[in-house]
């Protein structure tokens, strides 16, 4: 970058912005969260999905790590993430209710297991919709101003760049 250039990123300075940013990083870390107590409630119950859910989590806190980094690209794979845990969720929940019967391993904890698993449905929702609204405020958008310019110069021009 040349001497005497100054690069901002006015979308990103928006009150709106700011919030949504957070709202979304909240979003998912509620996410993760949720998924890794039914993990941990449930690890004796579940047979196959135990690697996938540890890597759900995992993907969740890397998509906050870079959403505080502002960066945009990450939202619709979060978006994207959010949708296949919640299709995984929406047809898990009826099977936890089934088993909270006699003669199944604690049905108790069975019951418990899929509410959480509908919060977890209901978390991804509030993911999606989101990071869909986040991704349009285009945070990649920069502006150049040069010192020397003066300073109502170069106004309206605007050079986007894709993060």
């Amino acid at each position: 970058m040349a001497r005497g250039t100054n690069i901002s990123w006015p979308n990103r300075e928006k009150a709106s912005s700011k919030l949504l940013r957070l709202l979304v990083v909240v979003a998912l870390l509620v996410s993760a969260a949720l998924i890794a107590i039914t993990a941990a409630r449930g690890w004796d119950l579940m047979q196959d999905g135990k690697q996938l859910l540890i890597v759900f989590v995992v993907l969740d806190l890397i998509f906050v790590l870079q959403v505080l980094r502002w960066s945009r690209g990450v939202l619709p794979m979060a978006a994207g993430l959010a949708t296949f845990v919640a299709i995984f969720a929406g047809v898990s929940i009826q099977s936890w209710y089934d088993r909270d019967a006699p003669g199944f391993d604690d049905p108790g904890l069975s019951s418990q297991l899929g509410f959480m698993t509908i919060l977890i449905l209901a978390a991804q929702v509030v993911v999606i919709v989101l990071a869909v609204l986040a991704f349009r405020q285009n945070w990649q958008v920069e502006v150049e101003r040069h010192d020397d310019e003066p300073a109502g110069g170069r106004r309206g021009r605007r050079d986007a760049v894709t993060a």
